[in-house]
């Protein structure tokens, strides 16, 4: 099998996530997470990397969790299983509480979960406009959880002209998904309504080792609706509205190797407010959040969990010049939670207030430096100062042939959660886990090739785990969370390359590998990661692509047998092909995903997709 997919891998060529066009993406393109300024990607000072509408429109029946997969430096965990699994995140070896994930700028995440992070079921790929994956620490922009980076995903806003979507697709296991998007300008008021439906009867989610029984399929439903309205009442100053509707529900088994019939519901409701006033030097901004979130759970351990989460935030961006740029803000969080029976909100609850302030010099010899400072205010564990310093210097801008080398230093925190505060292992001593980030890189641009690499290293200290107390005797007491005396150091180099082979034939390719002196805090984490991928357009308006994945050994512990246990490396190929008809109005696709119908464990004791199909049609209007 390895044989098999190392031939395909060297036939298909070198490349990841190849783009139509790599002179636009590259020379064109802007990004914004790294510094809340719009910086053209060739003169951001940080590791960016950017997935376009046009790669997520080629997804081939993906979850966001799959796509997410295939970016540098970022392992996801539970996304090769049944549609239901819970999803994990591991970005440059941190845990889900260091990444912070953003919904159109704005942390939306679950109060109630043990590490409050955003669960990434909730989203359709069918309403995402793009995603910025940040690297490295910026706690000074975005506060706590943004300790090894921020992914942020930007939903799809009115289009200019009336226009919309309609799109249904069919795959393996029973699939079904149809979504509809509306959206348009009339005058002054501008609209983009989207729904969304999926269900699928899956599979089961546990291992079935045991020949004489067969599991429960574990299947998995949603429903997603999104409103965004705006009104520009005049030049300067306009008004939108956000507004969401989220839920799903799935099956899920007891624990690794045994069936249940458990059932879980989640469901969601976000409501946003966004003013912008713009004048000819800048800009002020608010972004005004409420979400409330439940979930429940029906198994032999029923619980019902609500949170809440407010998120308020004004910032005023002014130009001094060509060059300099400042970014004054202020964040207020309001988060609460609620465990049915057991925890009150009254009590489950705190609040962050963030000023902070930050720099962006641009000079016209190819030269920038961005600098941020800001002062975090908790009203559990007090305050906390963190600061970020990011220079960048580009030679020959006006060229073909450009190169750009950048370095970053950072200083990011992650507050405990409501739930290691307040629950039953709750402990309201709890200080943030802190981490102090370097990175150092290469870039080289040119009008069709694209190369970087980039060593980063981070240390972490005070981190918070779980701890089990025991007596004299060696019985089990109790556990709570606490701060751990132990630091540790992750450090990885990653490389990634784009070409553009000619207009029809474009290849990119990514490579990382990455280490830590405290393997127990690794696991599930590959210490080597690689993928390959390249689309070609052989005729008008066809679309071929080929994608190879490698993911290294990673090691796990079985808490039932008490021991670590080390998962296999695999690799995985998929294809996808598309044909446009009517003038691009209609467009037809097909997909094969893990082509070679690989069989290997993800999670042990779980079960993992073989090889899948996805056909799909989706009509623009």
């Amino acid at each position: 099998m390895r044989k098999k997919m190392l031939v395909l891998c060297g036939l298909i060529s070198f490349g990841a996530h190849a783009q139509d066009s790599l002179k636009t993406t590259l020379l064109q393109e802007v990004v914004v997470t790294g510094t809340k300024f719009e910086v053209p990607v060739e003169k951001s000072g940080k590791t960016i990397h950017k997935i376009p509408l046009e790669q997520l429109q080629r997804n081939g029946g993906k979850a966001l969790s799959d796509l997410l997969n295939e970016v540098p430096g970022l392992q996801m965990d539970g996304n090769f299983g049944t549609p239901g699994a819970n999803i994990s995140y591991y970005l440059r070896g941190a845990r889900n509480r260091q990444t912070l994930i953003l919904i159109d700028g704005v942390p939306l995440n679950d109060p109630s979960a043990i590490n409050a992070e955003y669960d990434l079921r909730y989203i359709p790929v069918s309403q995402i406009q793009s995603i910025e994956i940040l690297k490295g620490g910026l706690s000074t922009l975005y506060g706590t959880s943004a300790a090894a980076g921020v992914i942020n995903i930007k939903l799809k806003d009115a289009a200019q002209n009336f226009s919309g979507s309609a799109e249904v697709t069919a795959g393996s296991f029973g699939t079904f998904s149809q979504n509809l998007n509306v959206s348009g300008t009339e005058g002054k008021f501008t609209y983009f309504g989207s729904a969304n439906n999926l269900s699928s009867e899956g599979f089961s989610a546990a291992q079935d080792n045991d020949p004489a029984v067969e599991f429960d399929k574990d299947g998995f439903k949603r429903q997603n609706g999104l409103l965004k309205l705006g009104y520009k009442f005049t030049d300067r100053f306009s008004v939108n509205l956000h507004s969401a509707y989220e839920k799903f529900e799935s099956d899920y088994d007891a624990f690794e190797f045994a069936d249940a019939s458990n059932r879980q519901e989640y469901d969601q409701v976000r409501l946003g407010l966004v003013p912008r006033y713009q004048y000819a030097n800048g800009e002020v901004e608010g972004k005004f959040f409420y979400n409330v979130n439940e979930r429940k759970f029906f198994s032999a351990f029923p619980a019902t969990y609500q949170g809440n989460n407010f998120q308020g935030e004004i910032t005023h961006r002014h130009r001094f010049s060509r060059s300099v740029q400042t970014l004054a803000g202020l964040n207020y969080q309001d988060l609460a939670f609620e465990q049915q029976g057991s925890i009150s909100n009254d009590t489950a609850n705190f609040s962050i207030f963030d000023p902070y302030v930050s720099l962006l010099i641009d000079l016209p010899a190819g030269f920038s430096v961005h600098a941020g400072l800001r002062l975090n205010t908790h009203s559990v564990y007090g305050s906390k100062v963190v600061y970020n310093l990011n220079p960048s210097m580009l030679f020959n801008q006006d060229g073909n042939f450009r190169y750009k080398v950048f370095g970053s230093i950072a200083t990011s925190y992650v507050t405990p959660s409501l739930y290691q505060l307040y629950s039953i292992y709750g402990n309201t001593q709890l200080k943030p886990e802190e981490a102090l980030n370097y990175e150092a890189g290469f870039s080289l641009l040119t009008d069709r090739i694209t190369f970087t690499g980039t060593w980063f290293s981070r240390d972490e200290s005070s981190p918070i785990d779980f701890v089990s107390i025991f007596d004299a005797e060696g019985n089990y007491v109790r556990g709570e969370y606490r701060n751990l005396s132990t630091e540790r150091n992750v450090n990885g180099i990653e490389l990634s390359a784009a070409v553009e082979l000619s207009e029809s034939l474009a290849a990119s390719a990514h490579w990382t590998t990455m280490d830590t002196d405290i393997p127990v805090s690794f696991y599930r984490i590959p210490k080597k990661k690689y993928g390959a991928s390249v689309t070609w357009a052989p005729i008008q308006n066809l679309t071929l692509k080929a994608d190879y994945n490698y993911t290294g050994k990673r090691t796990t512990f079985d808490y039932f047998s008490f021991r670590e246990i080390t998962l296999a490396d695999f690799q995985l190929v998929d294809i996808f092909a598309s044909y446009d008809l009517f003038k691009k109005k209609l467009n037809v696709y097909a997909s094969v995903n893990n082509l070679l119908d690989e069989d290997f464990v993800a999670v042990y004791g779980y079960t993992t997709r073989g090889r899948t199909f996805n056909t799909g049609v989706r009509y623009s209007f």
